[in-house]
């Protein structure tokens, strides 16, 4: 599963979500033995998100932010959580999420009284009917980061892309849950937003899925990514992995103090083996090194995480210096990870 956008949910969207059910459905319970490693770890974590989602969401409650990394475009934002359910670093979040007041005030329609609708479809849960005040609905269910242009509300209902759930990689639970935001005032007003200015005891709803996505702790690799793609290393460094060679891109950003100190630690003990830093212009695969990739890559693990570009960009060079033979043959092992 990935983060989506998802459009207006109509009684036919609504019925193509049962639909869309029975293949999953059908994926989950295949029962033809899995070829690689990869396939068998995969269809362990369907059958666990299917188990998961189908349970009704847990409250995760807001206990601070601090900035990570700022630059002129954007910012990174470590978010922290509470909940009384077990979270492991290198879980995922799948975290809903809420419109900005502002934007429920500028609509121009009545929202007082209540209204039925079709509730969002989310993979592993089809879309049923529904009732809820029309504030709650104006809130929490209809996407409105870009204005509406609708005369009514039920127009609006009808017609508006809905609220979906988006993943979040767990960096830490020591003692809060970690999550690394990435932000840019330029984006449309969603998920990040939302979590960036989430204060002090605010709440939030969604589950905890395991991901067989995340850094190998068994050894030494190589880990490339950029901005808060980096969640899922700092993930493995609090939980003790060692021998990491990490690769980030942090573009304009300027590292938040705090974050310089524990990366410096982490020097320190050798879980970091070394850091290279890709600031703008250079790119992660300027620091790819034939010599850095063939020293790590060819006898560890590979984990790439960050936007989907940089991804194929990392996977084109990796390519290049190793060879097509030793990317399938890591890509089926699990040692060569792409979480974009």
């Amino acid at each position: 599963m990935t983060s989506r956008r998802e459009g207006p949910t109509t009684w036919a969207r609504a019925m193509l979500s049962r639909g869309e059910d029975a293949v999953r459905w059908a994926l989950v319970n295949d029962p033809r033995r899995a070829r690689t490693k990869r396939d068998a770890a995969f269809r362990d974590y369907l059958r666990t998100v299917r188990a998961t989602l189908q349970r009704e969401p847990v409250t995760f409650t807001v206990t601070g932010s601090r900035v990570l990394a700022e630059g002129t475009e954007s910012e990174v934002v470590e978010v922290s959580l509470r909940a009384d359910i077990p979270v492991v670093a290198g879980d995922q979040l799948l975290l809903w999420w809420r419109n900005a007041p502002a934007a429920v005030d500028r609509l121009d329609v009545d929202l007082s009284g209540s209204d039925a609708y079709w509730s969002t479809p989310v993979p592993h849960v089809p879309s049923r009917q529904l009732r809820d005040t029309r504030a709650s609905i104006a809130a929490s269910v209809i996407d409105l980061s870009e204005p509406p242009l609708a005369a009514s509300f039920q127009e609006i209902l009808t017609t508006s892309p809905r609220i979906t759930p988006r993943f979040f990689t767990v960096a830490g639970t020591d003692p809060d849950i970690a999550l690394h935001v990435t932000y840019a005032p330029a984006w449309p007003s969603r998920a990040a937003a939302f979590l960036r200015r989430a204060t002090a005891g605010e709440e939030v709803r969604g589950w905890v899925l395991p991901h067989p996505h995340r850094v190998d702790h068994s050894g030494p690799g190589l880990a490339v990514a950029t901005g808060s793609g980096a969640a899922g290393v700092f993930a493995a460094l609090r939980a003790g992995a060692r021998g990491i060679h990490l690769v980030w891109g942090v573009g304009d950003k300027e590292l938040a103090p705090w974050v310089q100190d524990e990366l410096s630690a982490h020097l320190d003990s050798g879980a970091l083996a070394q850091l290279y830093a890709a600031r703008r212009p250079q790119r992660v695969t300027d620091l790819l090194t034939p010599d850095l990739v063939r020293e790590v890559a060819a006898t560890g693990w590979v984990y790439v995480s960050g936007n989907e570009s940089m991804g194929v960009e990392v996977d084109v060079r990796l390519t290049e210096i190793l060879g097509a033979a030793w990317r399938q043959r890591a890509h089926d092992e699990l040692r060569y990870i792409v979480s974009t």
